[in-house]
């Protein structure tokens, strides 16, 4: 009896008690970015989700992340390049022009396939960690004589840079291992005077999230 019983405890619970693959959790990544790209999901959501696939265990641990969204696409896991396409072309162009003045934004927002931002005199600083992407692929540029760009963007984005500055640095802080169907940032920044920096969390972010946490 006890031999029968040791049987039973390993005998597996279905599906989701087999240990996932590479492959199912490649899938899952992608399926989060699709349901990113169509705006179910904000950046910080799929960030969030697309890490615990990466380290989940069984195809019950998978299957969590994905069960308040839609079934995949027969046939295929990613998005077809037409419907990238037709995407891509929804999405607006946002200016933001001003002599003097710079721009912020925060909070839960969405971010156009396109933002130009021209002034004299004025920074950016965008926290995109809850931002929803208008297109798979947006870029963002900014036009200043003194003015640079400060983001702050979730693990797992995609984020690509050009600039040039005769004064100002360039520090880039973000995850490297990101999905091949990942959402691409763009970032493309001139100025005399004013550097770019992208970071997983802005400063004032952070004070604010370790005051709630001694709350």
């Amino acid at each position: 009896m006890s031999g029968e019983s040791q049987a039973s405890d390993l005998t597996p619970q279905g599906d989701a008690a087999i240990l996932a693959s590479d492959a199912e959790r490649e899938q899952t990544v992608s399926r989060l970015s699709t349901a990113c790209k169509e705006g179910r999901l904000s950046l910080e959501e799929y960030s969030d989700r697309a890490g615990q696939a990466y380290f989940a265990r069984t195809r019950g641990d998978l299957e969590l992340l994905v069960r308040d969204l839609p079934p995949p696409t027969t046939g295929a896991e990613t998005t077809p390049a037409s419907s990238v396409e037709r995407s891509s072309s929804s999405g607006q162009t946002q200016w933001h022009i001003s002599p003097i003045g710079g721009l912020r934004r925060y909070g839960r927002w969405r971010m156009e396939r396109e933002t130009i931002s021209i002034s004299l005199i004025g920074s950016m600083r965008l926290d995109l960690r809850e931002a929803e992407f208008a297109s798979p692929q947006v870029t963002l540029t900014k036009i200043s004589l003194i003015g640079g760009v400060r983001l702050a963007v979730p693990p797992g984005i995609r984020v690509e840079v050009t600039n040039f500055s005769l004064i100002g640095g360039r520090r880039i802080d973000v995850d490297e291992r990101v999905s091949p169907d990942a959402p691409v940032l763009y970032i493309r920044a001139f100025s005399v005077i004013g550097g770019v920096r992208v970071q997983r969390t802005l400063q004032r972010e952070r004070r604010r999230d370790r005051r709630r946490e001694l709350a």
